[in-house]
């Protein structure tokens, strides 16, 4: 990486780092210290993600959250500004959730054809969790519509990619490491929509527009293992 492609990193980071901040000032209002308020705050949760699901987030009211978690909507207040923060920490909790499943993908890579099957592994592993928990697609719909929270889940793709490329760019050319930490980035993206759609799709057809994917996915990796990826080509 030159010095000015790694200025252009540090920047990116900065920007992010700033970004996250001020998330974080916009979610809770109040960090529960007691094992009752804890669960209070898990009780709201619950039930907002329930109502994404069933209504979308516009339909969603911060009363009938109060009113279905049992309690006052001022119990709602103490914990959270707004709407967009119980979002906010919903997405929080999904992420960390998604970055596990990550972690756990590429901790053993030994050798370059692990990739492949740490790829399939990852696309795997995510349509499973997005099947057990198909609200979580309404909070991505609800994320997207955020602007503070779109681009605070471009940084966490963004840190996806980086922990792909971290395990693995010891196994591409080196002049080929900026593109391939590009594609990584693209294709995290590129993931979470394939899953989408193949949840969406005719029982049958999800499941080969994933294996699709997988193949597409195999292929980027292979050229640059090979050294032949071809930028524009």
């Amino acid at each position: 990486m030159t010095a000015e492609q790694g200025a252009c990193m540090d920047g990116l980071r900065i920007t992010m780092q700033d970004i996250n901040a001020k998330a974080s000032r916009s979610a809770l209002r109040r960090i529960p210290k007691q094992e009752r308020s804890r669960e209070r705050i898990d009780e709201i949760l619950k039930v907002a993600m329930g109502l994404i699901g069933q209504k979308g987030i516009d339909a969603v009211t911060m009363k009938e959250i109060a009113s279905l978690s049992g309690g006052p909507i001022a119990s709602v207040y103490q914990y959270f500004p707004n709407k967009s923060a119980i979002v906010a920490t919903l997405y929080e909790r999904y992420i960390s959730q998604v970055a596990e499943i990550m972690q756990k993908t590429v901790v053993e890579l030994v050798e370059p054809q692990d990739i492949f099957q740490a790829a399939d592994q990852v696309i795997d592993v995510y349509s499973q969790y997005i099947r057990k928990n198909p609200q979580t697609q309404d909070l991505i719909n609800a994320i997207q519509a955020d602007k503070l929270l779109a681009d605070i889940d471009l940084t966490e793709m963004q840190k996806m990619a980086d922990v792909i490329v971290n395990a693995t760019e010891r196994f591409i050319p080196s002049q080929l490491h900026l593109q391939y930490r590009r594609t990584a980035f693209m294709m995290c993206h590129l993931t979470v929509s394939a899953v989408r759609l193949a949840l969406k799709a005719p029982a049958g057809e999800g499941d080969r527009i994933l294996s699709d994917f997988k193949a597409a996915t195999r292929a980027q990796i292979r050229l640059f293992l090979d050294g032949t990826y071809n930028e524009g080509q």
